[in-house]
C-alpha cells in the first residue's frame, strides 16, 4: 500500500511540476511580449520628441483612434491632421513614459499607461503646463511590429 501511494504521488508530482513549467512558460512569454509594447511606447515617446506629428502618428496603426477633449479623432490621416496644429505652435511639448504593460495571452493586443507631460499656451499666452496619466492600446500587426490602436490620456484633476 504504501509503495502505491508513492507511485501515486510520484504521478501527480510530475502532473503539478508540468502545470507549474507551463505556467512560467506562458508567464515569461507575457513578460516579453509585456516587454515589447514597453520598448515600443518609450520608442514612440522618443519619436514624437524627434519628429514632432510625424513621430507621434507614425505609431498610430492605419485605423487608430485617438481620444481628446472634445471628441474621438479615428484613422492615422485625422489624427495627423489634428496633431499637427498641436506641434506647429514652438510652445508646444508631450512627454510621457510608461509605468506597466501588459500583454493578452494571445499575444496580439496589449496596453501600456503612464504619465504625461504636456506644456503650452492657453488662449490668452499665458504659459500652461497640464499632467496627467494615459492608455495606449497596442495592437501587432502583420509584419510583427507593434502599432497604437487606441490612445487615450486624462489630466489631472479632472
Amino acid at each position: 500500500m504504501h509503495a502505491g501511494r508513492r507511485i501515486v504521488w510520484g504521478a501527480v508530482s510530475r502532473v503539478a511540476l508540468l502545470g507549474l513549467m507551463a505556467v512560467g512558460c506562458r508567464a515569461m512569454a507575457d513578460t516579453s511580449g509585456a516587454r515589447e509594447i514597453r520598448n515600443a511606447d518609450i520608442a514612440f515617446a522618443k519619436a514624437t520628441a524627434e519628429r514632432g506629428a510625424e513621430g507621434w502618428t507614425s505609431y498610430f496603426a492605419e485605423d487608430g483612434v485617438m481620444f481628446q477633449p472634445g471628441g474621438v479623432i479615428a484613422g492615422r490621416d485625422s489624427i495627423r491632421a489634428v496633431v499637427t496644429r498641436w506641434f506647429a505652435d514652438d510652445h508646444f511639448g508631450l512627454t510621457w513614459e510608461p509605468t506597466n504593460a501588459e500583454v493578452a495571452e494571445s499575444g496580439d493586443l496589449g496596453y501600456t499607461f503612464g504619465r504625461y507631460h504636456t506644456t503650452g499656451r492657453d488662449a490668452t499666452g499665458n504659459a500652461v503646463q497640464v499632467t496627467g496619466s494615459y492608455v495606449t492600446v497596442w495592437r501587432k500587426q502583420a509584419d510583427g511590429s507593434w502599432k497604437v490602436a487606441l490612445d487615450i490620456g486624462n489630466p489631472d484633476g479632472g
